[in-house]
């Protein structure tokens, strides 16, 4: 069953070229194929998971999000769509470029504070759907990278960002997400995993077991798109940016990255604290 899903995918999404801005508001260069859709959310009200009486957390979430006040640098504007990024330095946060382009204001924001900052595009590459923001946040741990590239299946990966959500949401969310090894043979441009990403997981990491960055969401299935071709509902199927393309731009951009040292299995739950550390929301803003 997993060899025929995933050769039908392969079907249908061979060729990928740029992004469109989440569907909802504007473009930016290139193209998406009939099966592809970006990973990008617009904004909802919706509350975060939690022990907690559901009502409670959901009433507390709202109230907390909604009275964050904002920075003054999109003062009169409004959020077109959010998606996730990472920090890769102290004050760089890499993301998708169809997450940022065409806004006129920026911010990271989302953690366990739900302070939300300003933040300024230093770098971009349409082509490569990658972009690198500068912002100024607290207690910011920065991802390290795997620098070899991994060429055999990997079934223990997993993809951290803010899916579906929207603006209350304080924590980015942890899905576990597999790559084969006939996905990996060309090692090009992008590879395709096999996990329920989502709208709003553009931008943030694909982690190995250790945390180590593997790749960067750039999109997903589009599942109506391939039922209406095909009458196959396929629903779990994403796509990532390679290390060795986000190399590739942050050289030529010279911006520098930790590499991974530390090669240990991390529960799941010490996985997304350890992600916690640098994952976080970009809202674009108009």
């Amino acid at each position: 069953m997993e060899t025929a899903l995933r050769g039908l995918v392969a079907a249908l999404t061979s060729v990928f070229s740029g992004c469109v801005l989440a569907s909802c508001a504007s473009s930016v260069p290139g193209t998406v194929p009939l099966a592809v859709e970006p990973a990008l959310q617009t904004p909802m009200v919706v509350s975060a998971p939690s022990s907690e009486n559901p009502q409670d957390t959901r009433d507390r979430n709202i109230l907390r999000a909604l009275s964050l006040p904002k920075p003054t640098a999109v003062e009169g504007m409004r959020i077109t769509g959010t998606g996730s990024g990472f920090f890769i330095a102290g004050d760089r946060v890499l993301t998708n470029f169809h997450v940022v382009g065409g806004c006129r204001g920026l911010t990271v924001g989302n953690n366990t504070e739900g302070e939300e900052v300003e933040a300024n595009l230093v770098a971009s590459d349409p082509q490569a759907d990658l972009a690198v923001l500068s912002a100024q946040v607290k207690d910011i741990q920065p991802a390290h990278f795997l620098v070899k590239p991994f060429m055999e299946s990997r079934e223990d990966l997993a993809i951290v960002g803010y899916p579906e959500h929207g603006l209350p949401v304080l924590q980015a969310e942890l899905d576990r997400v597999a790559v084969f090894e006939d996905d990996l043979e060309t090692y090009g441009r992008l590879y395709r995993f096999f996990g329920p990403v989502r709208r709003g997981n553009s931008g943030g990491p694909v982690l190995d077991a250790s945390g180590a960055v593997v790749g960067v969401v750039t999109a997903k299935v589009d599942t109506v798109a391939v039922y209406k071709k095909t009458g196959a509902v396929v629903d779990d199927v994403g796509y990532a940016i390679s290390n060795r393309t986000v190399f590739g731009f942050l050289a030529r951009n010279r911006i520098a990255v930790e590499a991974a040292t530390a090669e240990v299995n991390l529960s799941e739950g010490d996985l997304l604290n350890k992600a916690h550390g640098f994952v976080r929301q970009v809202r674009c803003w108009k």
